[in-house]
């Protein structure tokens, strides 16, 4: 009887994050449609629309660092709380009267969506150690199930005349009723205790999580890029209707979702080193496509192969972080968010000087120098990753000669 309680715990929890990634996706896909409209709204140059993000990267990496003492304290399942506010800021986002307004409402959204961001991949760690073999990826193809929901959603109100205010405000409505049903079923953890230092300081990571986080600094970069401003370049340099650009981010997630459903069975046949050389190099390859050409099918086949590279970053790494030792998953998590967190501060507002300086196709060609950069730190990655293994084979060997001989 108790065996089928703790099945039953576990299949809610599993539900409710598989949920709770699609309706984050979902969210994710209603601001970035709508972006074309949020430039017209408040009139704005390229370089002004790169500071939305921009100040949502700021809040989050001004959060960042906070995560992991809140974590520490509090644990993933309180710390979804923040979930509730993000939820209720979606719709502010197209009512401030200037763009100082809106960059103030764009820093306290970023703050949020950091606190959640963490804290449901803490939870979900804790769901998969449960569970007790790969499930992560799943969660992440959820996410980007909902963007590819979400993307479609906005041609159909796009095209029906739908304004960007009503459009935001319908969401978070819809968004905040299931999040508030589906939050009870998350698990919560024990805390295990942490002694924090005296003195408040950012934690940083160390060692093979350090690589890690430089990864994941480039995968966010390439990953957020692309997502923020796939619908701008469908709008403008293939030159495809309004309410027909979200179908670039709508093959890009759907492509997404589906590399990250076959993750886990790739994760069980395969080195998790060896499947991030791979993804860099198709992330790298779909970029070059979609610069290549600027007809519609060149950026699609290109959204298409970068989809699928990119897919499988976020979850092996945060899947390594979450499994080093003396950390808590969510702190390891925390920790390497802090560094690939500055990924979402400069990548976009870099973007948006050179699209403004040279066009927005020049804009992806400075994206597919990140995937180049990505690859050659897997490469070194993989090198450090051999080198701690062969080390502690070494150490295994001499310790048991030893104990032998004794």
């Amino acid at each position: 009887m108790k065996s089928n309680s703790i099945t039953k715990t576990k299949q809610h929890a599993r539900e409710a994050l598989l949920v709770q990634y699609f309706l984050c996706g979902f969210i994710f896909a209603t601001l970035l449609s709508r972006y074309p409209d949020l430039k017209i709204c408040y009139g704005m140059t390229m370089t002004q629309l790169s500071g939305v993000p921009l100040s949502m990267s700021i809040g989050s990496l001004c959060t960042m660092p906070l995560c992991v003492h809140l974590m520490a304290r509090f644990g993933s399942k309180k710390m979804t709380l923040a979930g509730f506010v993000y939820i209720l800021l979606l719709p502010l986002l197209a009512q401030m009267p200037n763009i100082v307004a809106l960059y103030i409402i764009g820093f306290l959204y970023g703050s949020f969506v950091s606190m959640l961001d963490v804290a449901m991949n803490g939870n979900s760690i804790i769901v998969e150690n449960a569970y007790k073999k790969p499930i992560i990826s799943m969660f992440h193809a959820f996410f980007y199930v909902g963007v590819c929901a979400g993307s479609v959603l906005s041609v159909v109100f796009i095209s029906t005349g739908v304004s960007v205010q009503l459009h935001y405000f319908l969401v978070s409505l819809f968004s905040l009723a299931l999040f508030a049903f589906i939050r009870q079923y998350y698990l919560k953890e024990t805390i295990v205790e942490f002694k924090m230092p005296s003195k408040k300081k950012i934690l940083f990571p160390k060692g093979l999580l350090l690589f890690l986080a430089f990864v994941a600094l480039c995968g966010r970069v390439v990953e957020g890029s692309v997502s923020n401003w796939s619908t701008v370049y469908m709008h403008t340099v293939v030159e495809f209707p309004e309410y027909l650009a979200p179908l670039g981010l709508a093959i890009y997630a759907a492509f997404m979702s589906l590399g990250r459903f076959f993750c886990d069975a790739i994760r069980k046949k395969h080195s998790e080193s060896s499947i991030l050389m791979v993804c860099c190099f198709c992330a790298a390859l779909g970029v070059l496509i979609i610069i290549l050409n600027k007809a519609y099918y060149f950026a699609f086949v290109g959204l298409l192969i970068a989809g699928l590279g990119i897919s499988c970053l976020v979850p092996i790494i945060y899947s390594l972080a979450g499994r080093q030792k003396d950390v808590t998953p969510a702190m390891g998590i925390a920790m390497v968010n802090t560094i690939s967190g500055t990924g979402f501060l400069f990548g976009p507002f870099v973007i948006g000087l050179i699209a403004d300086a040279f066009g927005m196709r020049a804009s992806f060609f400075y994206i597919w120098c990140l995937t180049i950069v990505m690859t050659i730190l897997t490469v070194s990655y993989q090198r450090k990753e051999k080198k701690n293994r062969t080390s502690l084979v070494l150490h295994d060997e001499t310790s048991l000669k030893q104990g032998g001989n004794s």
